[in-house]
């Protein structure tokens, strides 16, 4: 027996030294990171929900087969009144070229930044979409429209300011104006459009004889959200392409109010868009929760304040927004004193 006790203490010795080496190593890697440095580094750390199950529970995805089909309708709403957004161009501009002056200055270029309603409060050009793709798609709105749609430019705007087309479905970029247009795409997944557009053709450039029939742009693969359409020969010109894998979106009109058809019936979450929503994405919601009835309209009718809309120029945003906190790098980190660890848990 005295082999056998002597292999176990053995095995006891190995372990208990291996729990000596690893805080040894631990306690020298602290001294190492910290000595000698005065300032306190302060990481916040957030814990994310794991993906799959609780997702799942929390109707994050729609089933494959559907019982029936059914629509949302509603409406979006800004609180209050927004502040008056000057003009991006005044009528009349001295301060632009000649050749400018007379197409970009006959009327005033409005900021499209945000558009509300006086009467009533609508809010205009807000996309709510479903957050993912279905598989259960009505038969009858799987395949993408084959009419196309067009992205014009007209008196040194962007018209719409917001488009929203389906994957596989014809974009031809436009021109209504006398003088060219740099329209160049800023997208994630496909792609860049950079090309110049003109309604005729100056006898500087070499251009197409009439840009009118449009100019092809291609989008192979959906963007997570709207992506910015600028020209880089008119600053101020700025728009949002939204190429989605799915029918199931709306952009609101003049009203602030919105339809979609054919959805399956069950829960679904949806997000919803506007430029003046704070943060990369741009939602002012994400992961909203609404439960579409068989064969009848589901009503939503969604409101948000000033404090949803702090990329609006003239607001600001409090210090302590997540937006605004200061990074610390790992050099810091490094450099510093005693790290104060905060967590914080997300939720689904």
């Amino acid at each position: 027996m005295k082999p056998v006790l002597q292999i176990e203490n053995r095995k006891m010795n190995i372990a208990n030294w291996q729990r000596r080496t690893a805080l040894t190593g631990f306690g020298l890697c602290v001294l190492c990171l910290f000595a000698g440095c005065p300032e306190q580094a302060i990481v916040s750390v957030t814990i994310k929900p794991v993906a799959g199950a609780g997702e799942a529970a929390a109707g994050g995805e729609t089933e494959t087969t559907a019982a029936g089909y059914g629509s949302l309708v509603g409406t979006i709403k800004y609180e209050g009144t927004p502040k008056e957004l000057p003009p991006l161009v005044a009528a009349g501009d001295s301060t632009l070229k000649p050749e400018d002056k007379a197409v970009c200055a006959a009327v005033a270029v409005p900021n499209e930044t945000l558009i509300v309603n006086p009467n009533g409060g609508g809010l205009e050009n807000a996309i709510i979409f479903l957050e993912k793709r279905p598989g259960n798609i009505k038969p009858e709105l799987a395949a993408p429209p084959k009419d196309p749609v067009f992205f014009d430019q007209k008196g040194c705007r962007f018209l719409p300011h917001v488009l929203v087309m389906q994957i596989g479905q014809p974009l031809l970029v436009v021109s209504d104006d006398p003088i060219p247009h740099n329209t160049h795409t800023r997208p994630k997944r496909n792609p860049e459009f950079n090309k110049l557009i003109a309604a005729t053709e100056p006898d500087h450039l070499n251009l197409p004889a009439s840009d009118r029939g449009g100019v092809p742009c291609l989008y192979k693969k959906p963007e997570s959200s709207p992506i910015s359409v600028v020209c880089d020969l008119h600053t101020w010109m700025k728009a949002y392409h939204f190429p989605i894998d799915h029918p199931y979106w709306a952009l609101t009109d003049k009203d602030g109010k919105f339809e979609i058809k054919g959805l399956p019936a069950g829960k679904h979450s949806f997000n919803i868009w506007h430029e003046s929503a704070p943060g990369d994405a741009h939602l002012l919601e994400r992961k909203l929760q609404i439960t579409i009835e068989v064969d009848k309209p589901t009503t939503k009718d969604l409101s948000y304040g000033p404090a949803k809309f702090a990329a609006v120029p003239g607001s600001s945003r409090p210090m302590n927004h997540p937006s605004t906190r200061p990074v610390v790098s790992f050099e810091n980190m490094r450099k510093g004193g005693p790290i104060a660890v905060t967590q914080t848990r997300e939720t689904p």
